[in-house]
């Protein structure tokens, strides 16, 4: 299902790196207009019940919107989609520079909330196409790993930026950003998949996804029910069984995570630290999710990936359950390479084993899912944290995450056990890392 021809082989890596510096440019207006947005709706309101409505709405609109952006993203051209996302994105943000009432923001929010989830899963499934197979867990570590910098590189800048000129000036280098990212992405010549596919086209991934996928090749089967439906991505991942212990391990975990999310600053006042600690537990996280996706990018291949995903959620629930007995946050910086890691291999796993006319809409239901459970999460932290205490959170988010990787390690077991993670040969290696 993945495109892999001759004369494209050279193009591919330069195009992957153009997406890769979107995402980057992209990532990093989006995270400083989020840390702008709630600075400016506290401002304005001083309630923290107007920052708790914008991130439920964020979240619902997630929710409910990622399937039908999904299916824009199978049924449109995915590059004219991503380029109108961007653009919509950008205009929307340019004018939050010149609003300010508390409505106004969270009506504007939303609304590039429904953009972004356009935008994603076209942009998840585009990879694949433009990367080919041979360097389809190399562009995914790398665009991720552009990605988790943009999110620290937003974070801490739009909050310096604030502190200058103000959430207004936030918002406008969003919007350039947004621009930036919209030519990056047209000035890349190889078609994105989906309704822009040539005529002719052929794939030479087959026979690598079918050796690949072993006793999992039932699953194509569900192809055709689920190609011409909104929720026909669903579908998909609930009949493949290569993609439905990999959703339910993501689902565990975000909802897990919410946990770890609310007991951060009790944590880190409750070990002795202040605001210099948590500084220091956001640049774990900065730091463990960009080295942990940019490695994932040089060790991974199609014969690996499983047990890469096993791996990395391992050492997630090791890193964070750890916390509770350690009684330090360094344990964070490995549940965070684990998380970077994991989150490539993946990726790039649903990526192999989706037809690429029905890969958006299964990137797009997976996001719902992981969206509705990350709000579950969120809600139950609130009655959960306080009674527990911070550091009995962290260890039931470790034992949680661990619990999710039962469904895991079946799935590695079906695929002939447990990979080295690590090149196949030094060609590959080489191939990949160009």
């Amino acid at each position: 299902m993945l495109p892999s021809l001759p004369s494209r082989a050279v193009a591919a890596r330069p195009a992957v790196r153009r997406l890769a510096a979107a995402r980057l440019l992209s990532m990093t207006g989006t995270d400083a207009s989020g840390v702008a947005i709630g600075f400016a709706l506290y401002a304005q309101t001083r309630s923290t019940t107007w920052l708790s409505l914008s991130l439920l709405l964020t979240i619902g609109a997630g929710s409910v919107l990622a399937p039908i952006g999904g299916w824009l993203g199978d049924r449109l051209p995915r590059r004219p989609l991503m380029i109108a996302c961007e653009l919509g994105s950008g205009a929307l943000f340019a004018t939050l520079a010149i609003v300010h009432a508390p409505i106004a923001i969270l009506a504007i929010g939303l609304l590039a909330s429904a953009l972004g989830s356009a935008f994603g899963p076209a942009a998840g499934a585009s990879i694949a196409h433009v990367a080919g197979p041979e360097r389809l867990s190399w562009a995914n570590g790398l665009i991720a790993s552009s990605a988790n910098l943009g999110k620290m590189a937003g974070r801490i800048g739009g909050g310096a930026l604030i502190a200058v000129a103000g959430p207004g000036a936030v918002f406008l280098f969003d919007a350039l950003t947004s621009i930036a990212s919209a030519l990056l992405i047209a000035s890349i010549a190889l078609p994105f998949g989906g309704r822009e596919r040539r005529a002719g086209a052929v794939s030479a991934a087959a026979p690598a996804r079918g050796r690949a996928r072993g006793a999992l090749g039932a699953a194509e089967a569900a192809a055709p029910a689920a190609r011409a439906s909104t929720g026909g991505g669903m579908l998909l991942v609930l009949r493949d069984p290569g993609i439905r212990p990999v959703l339910l391990a993501a689902c565990v975990g975000t909802f897990a995570t919410a946990f770890s999310m609310t007991a951060e600053v009790p944590l880190v006042f409750e070990l002795g630290g202040g605001a210099l600690a948590l500084g220091a537990l956001t640049a774990c996280w900065a730091l463990g999710m960009v080295a942990g996706s940019w490695h994932a990018g040089r060790v991974l291949h199609a014969g690996n990936e499983a047990t890469g995903v096993l791996a990395g959620r391992s050492l997630m629930a090791l890193g964070i359950g750890s916390v509770a007995l350690a009684g330090t946050l360094a344990p964070t910086l490995l549940a965070y390479l684990g998380g970077g890691f994991m989150g490539v291999a993946a990726q790039s796993l649903v990526m192999r084993r989706t037809p690429d006319d029905q890969r958006a809409r299964v990137i797009g239901a997976m996001d719902a899912c992981r969206n509705v459970a990350f709000g579950g999460g969120v809600v139950l932290a609130g009655f959960v944290v306080a009674p527990l205490g911070p550091s009995a959170t962290y260890a039931f988010v470790g034992a949680g995450m661990l619990l999710g990787c039962l469904p895991l390690l079946a799935l590695v077991r079906r695929l002939g056990g447990v990979r080295p993670l690590r090149a196949p040969r030094p060609a590959v290696a080489a191939t990949e890392a160009a």
